[in-house]
């Protein structure tokens, strides 16, 4: 059942990246057509397509984060990898326990910042009745999604671990 939980919460997240990502460009396409060739700017489509930008942004992270996914981290690792697959693992855990620390240090400021958002909603100035105090809240849950994949990826990499070890 965890296993379900887990593969159904990072298809939402890639969906939900996918999605907002093609939304994006499309709104942004039509947006520089209306405007440069039409002469015609539809307000709101680019504070739209903003906003559908850091929701893909913050759910991308949180799928990169499933997957394990790095790039400048990778780099290391493989050389590493190809001289020593031992000290490659030590690398690996090594990685995956500051990345964890480092996000659960970036964790505090961004809980005020929630807490904040919700005591002080921010109101759009082109829609008044809407509260952009969300993209705190996306921030948020971004950063809850990456605790959970970076746990749920040390807990697979001791597993495996142990089991090499068998």
């Amino acid at each position: 059942m965890f296993h379900r939980l887990d593969n159904a919460l990072a298809g939402m997240e890639k969906w939900v990246a996918c999605v907002c990502l093609g939304l994006t460009t499309t709104l942004a396409f039509i947006q520089v057509f209306n405007r440069y060739l039409l002469h015609f700017e539809i307000m709101g489509i680019g504070d739209l397509y903003v906003y559908l930008y850091v929701i893909c942004l913050y759910a991308s992270l949180a799928y990169t984060t499933k997957v394990g996914g790095h790039t400048a981290v990778e780099v290391l690792h493989n050389a590493i990898e190809r001289r020593r697959p031992s000290a490659a693992r030590v690398h690996g855990l090594a990685a995956q326990v500051v990345s964890l620390v480092i996000l659960l240090i970036f964790l505090s400021p961004a809980s005020h910042t929630l807490l904040a958002a919700i005591r002080f909603p921010e109101w759009s100035t082109l829609v008044p009745w809407f509260n952009i105090s969300w993209l705190a809240y996306a921030m948020f849950l971004s950063l809850c999604l990456c605790v959970y994949h970076m746990l749920r990826n040390l807990y697979l990499f001791l597993a495996d671990s142990r089991r090499a070890e068998q």
